[in-house]
């Protein structure tokens, strides 16, 4: 299940393993709509773990990510910055997605970008 983090976590909950952060606001309409997805494809990527932030109580974490539309999805490896995603997708869409890097991640031992 996805876990609430704040500016004072993110470093933390970031910093190992296979990552998704959910950049989102209540007042986002399309970001309500990808809380089942996310859930669903937390479920279904064993080594995934999503975590949320909520853009409006947590500033600092949403500008040093550079987050400048919503939901944003961003990716982490290991503690670093692996993928961005931003706007709604669909599960057919994002599953698919996620299973990639998530191969990309473990087996191919990527180059990390930002």
């Amino acid at each position: 299940m996805a876990k609430n983090i704040t500016d004072k976590s993110f470093v933390t909950a970031t910093a190992a393993g296979f990552i998704l952060v959910d950049f989102w606001a209540a007042w986002c309409a399309p970001c309500q709509k990808m809380t089942p997805i996310l859930l669903a494809c937390e479920q279904n990527i064993s080594a995934l773990k999503v975590v949320r932030l909520n853009v409006d109580q947590n500033p600092q974490s949403t500008k040093a990510c550079g987050v400048q539309g919503l939901p944003t999805l961003m990716i982490f490896w290991q503690g670093r910055p692996y993928q961005r995603v931003t706007g709604y997708q669909p599960q057919a869409v994002l599953l698919p997605h996620l299973q990639q890097l998530e191969r990309e991640c473990f087996e191919k031992r990527p180059k990390l970008n930002n």
